[in-house]
């Protein structure tokens, strides 16, 4: 029961990281009034300037990066790492976005949407994989400094 909690959670933030594609699809797909729904969403908690944007999705590039990065942490949930060196990599990658953010806001260089996109995708994907190494931690019982390892599908 618990590795299929594990599961769809999994799922779950896989369709998190899918969903800024999901207003064009459901639009299409005639779905307006969800697409509506989620376009107040992302209205909502992005910017996006068109000067931040890659041209897909319904965000700006980095949200693009956060979002895509955490749906493919939690469905690859790759490397297995312990959590200490889980927490380095999320610490090392929220380093350089606000590097990234600090030399935008300061004038320094202007904004650069595959730039952005990587920051957010070097700091979603290893927290889709933290949070499923955690969710797998808490069902196995084991401790949080043990090694983190894929969970059983």
């Amino acid at each position: 029961m618990k590795g299929r909690l594990v599961a769809v959670a999994r799922a779950l933030l896989v369709l998190v990281g899918l969903s800024p594609f999901a207003p064009a699809l459901l639009a299409g797909a005639g779905a307006t009034r969800l697409a509506e729904a989620l376009e107040a969403w992302f209205r909502f908690q992005c910017e996006r300037d068109p000067q931040r944007m890659l041209g897909a999705g319904a965000v700006c590039a980095r949200c693009l990066g956060l979002y895509v990065g955490l749906g493919l942490g939690a469905l690859l949930a790759r490397p297995r790492l312990h959590a200490r060196r889980l927490e380095l990599w999320l610490g090392v990658a929220a380093l350089l976005m606000l590097v990234d953010v600090g030399s935008e806001w300061l004038g320094w260089r202007a904004a650069w949407a595959p730039l952005r996109l990587v920051t957010g995708l070097l700091l979603g994907y290893p927290a889709g994989v933290a949070v499923v190494a955690g969710l797998d931690a808490r069902a196995r019982g084991t401790v949080a400094s043990a090694p983190v390892t894929a969970p059983d599908l």
